[in-house]
């Protein structure tokens, strides 16, 4: 039976290349020197897809980067969408890389690629600064980036800080970046092993891109789609004023070849093979039914609570697509790491904002999972409020209140553009004061309790009235009784850049102090109004917490205080200022069992609050 089908088929593909199977070859770029370009790959204006264009220059393929960077392709899989490039080596006789000058590896986050999380990146030639970055990291005496110096990079032994990262996630989805502040030069290698052993011959440094299926191509008017065979220029609904070569009925858009194809057989009068397409059609739709049955299913599971909190309410695709208007660009409110956030009008009119991870992106889709069940688990006034998820999608969903007002990342740092009035001090006070209530009922109050694990600025909500609301629990940790007992959970080290414990970061216990000392940072952000990490700064400064930490060992505190603020103090005001300089340096203590708690903390800062109680506002 399996060699009269395949015969058919053949036959079928046979009488298919005088029509819709040619479409293929024609869309396709042809070869470039000895490598073919398949679709959506672009190498002119007449082929391929347009966002996917990558150059072909005397035979050789290249891929370009931002900043005038351009990079050798040396490898293209077109089943798996990835593309191998070739890394920048080092400048001669110098540990610099020679992409440099571009800062590195910069992708354009608005076109359909992305670094896969397949490259191990080893960082040569590095700052102090280094060791209170990028995570997770290995700065170590053992780090294998040491053996490649030896072995294949004598210009940088005289350099003593390298590190290897593993590329994937918010921080490396779309860059990797060399500077003076950070680490001159870098390699990649594809899955390398890292257990190395001394002598072993390296592999060919290599990054590994991937990208995106394509949509149907874009069109203005019926001419632009006369090269898309049984396709129309319609009206796109996701997007407002675009038009696409949709396909006609009984064709369906295959992403990997750019074509219309037939979904039942092309020839009414090859009855067999017509009904061997609708066979394998059907067979096809129904493993697709039931594997989708199954992963909603699962991720239903996921999401079922396990302990004593709410369920989260299930919302159907159909009221999330009506919400966002077919998540259209116009509703889009926020993009990262794991993905895009949306704002939502619901049937009764309530406003939300809509999180949805990446599509692909794994990772992405398990912090959604992770944060909807943590946030089953609490109430707060404090913190974001869920109002339910949607898991029946290609990517699940979250759905949260709106908080209208932006972070307050977006209030210390970017006023300058006039959206926002700087925060007065008596208005600070009470965001770190709501901010670490919330934070206290996490670790306190919660059953069982949560570490949050990315406490930061642009994680911290205000609404209407400038409340505090903490979000983004992806990276949350419930703490299960068992480990309770322990105090501590033992895993690998995750956060943001200048937020991290670096006892966390050393050890990879993860305790209720690890959210102190990310709160510490908010602290000297609410004083300062500098960023936590900073390239801008000079080299020494570009980690604020050394940066301040520094400062108020020689005991000018009031240096690096905001000016705004220091210019409208009063004495009292001041006293204040020191106060909360002293509760951020006990919360960035290196010991964490030095620091407080967080409920130690929110009782501070209030009793702080009493002190200038005839100048700031009752938060309630």
């Amino acid at each position: 039976m399996k060699t009269t089908v395949l015969t058919v088929l053949i036959f079928t593909m046979t009488l298919f290349s005088g029509s819709t199977w040619a479409l293929a070859v024609a869309r396709t770029c042809g070869n470039c020197g000895r490598t073919p370009v398949p679709y959506p790959l672009s190498t002119s204006p007449n082929c391929g897809h347009q966002s996917y264009k990558i150059r072909c220059t005397a035979g050789t393929l290249w891929f370009d980067a931002l900043n005038g960077s351009s990079y050798m392709i040396t490898s293209i899989n077109p089943l798996t969408q990835r593309i191998i490039i070739r890394p920048a080596g080092l400048a001669v006789n110098t540990c610099i890389a020679s992409d440099m000058r571009t800062q590195g590896i910069q992708l354009d986050d608005n076109l359909p690629f992305n670094i896969t999380g397949s490259n191990t990146i080893l960082l040569l030639n590095c700052t102090v600064a280094m060791l209170y970055l990028q995570v997770p990291i290995n700065c170590s005496s053992n780090c294998i980036c040491h053996n490649y110096i030896k072995e294949n990079a004598a210009a940088c032994m005289k350099t003593s800080l390298c590190c290897i990262f593993k590329t994937g996630g918010s921080q490396t989805a779309y860059t990797v970046r060399v500077h003076g502040g950070g680490c001159a030069a870098y390699q990649s290698f594809v899955n390398l092993d890292t257990k190395w052993v001394p002598g072993k011959r390296w592999p060919q440094p290599a990054m590994e891109l991937e990208w995106e299926l394509p949509q149907e191509p874009m069109c203005k008017t019926p001419i632009d789609c006369k090269d898309f065979l049984h396709s129309d220029c319609l009206a796109d609904p996701t997007n407002a004023g675009q038009k696409r070569c949709f396909c006609r009925a009984g064709f369906k858009w295959d992403p990997i070849n750019g074509l219309c194809q037939s979904v039942v057989g092309a020839f009414g009068g090859i009855s067999l093979v017509a009904m061997i397409g609708i066979v394998v059609y059907k067979q096809n739709e129904r493993m697709k039914k039931e594997a989708k049955k199954n992963l909603i299913k699962e991720r239903e599971e996921m999401l079922s609570n396990k302990n004593a909190g709410k369920s989260a309410r299930i919302f159907t695709g159909k009221e999330i697509i009506r919400a966002t208007n077919n998540f259209s660009k116009d509703n889009l409110i926020g993009t990262g790491g794991f993905g895009e956030v949306f704002k939502g009008i619901l049937d009764d009119g309530t406003v939300t904002a809509i999180k949805r991870a990446k599509l692909g992106n794994t990772t992405g889709t398990d912090q959604v999972l992770n944060e909807v069940r943590i946030l089953c688990q609490v109430n707060h006034r404090s913190l974001v409020r869920l109002l339910g998820c949607c898991v029946e999608l290609d990517q699940p969903l979250m759905i949260y209140e709106h908080i209208p007002n932006g972070t307050l990342f977006d209030h210390l740092h970017c006023h300058f553009n006039g959206k926002w009035a700087p925060l007065p001090w008596h208005l600070r006070l009470v965001i770190a004061h709501q901010t670490a209530e919330g934070l206290a009922y996490l670790h306190s109050a919660a059953v069982p309790p949560i570490y949050h694990r990315d406490v930061k600025s642009s994680n911290i909500l205000l609404d209407e009235k400038l409340n505090a609301k903490v979000s983004d629990f992806g990276l949350s940790r419930l703490v299960e009784r068992t480990e309770a007992n322990d105090s501590h959970i033992f895993t690998t080290a995750q956060g943001t850049l200048g937020y991290l414990d670096p006892e966390y970061y050393r050890n990879f216990q993860l305790t209720d102090k690890s959210d102190v000392y990310s709160f510490g940072v908010v602290l000297l952000e609410l004083l300062t109004s500098k960023k936590a990490i900073d390239f801008n700064r000079e080299e020494e400064n570009v980690n604020l917490v050394v940066y301040v930490k520094r400062i108020m060992d020689e005991e000018r505190l009031m240096d690096v205080v905001d000016p705004v603020l220091e210019e409208k103090a009063n004495n009292l005001d001041l006293e204040t200022m020191k106060a909360v300089g002293l509760l951020a340096a006990s919360c960035l203590d290196e010991k964490r069992q030095n620091r407080p708690s967080m409920k130690e903390v929110a009782d501070e800062i209030e009793y702080i609050i009493s002190i200038a109680k005839g100048r700031v506002l009752n938060p309630s």
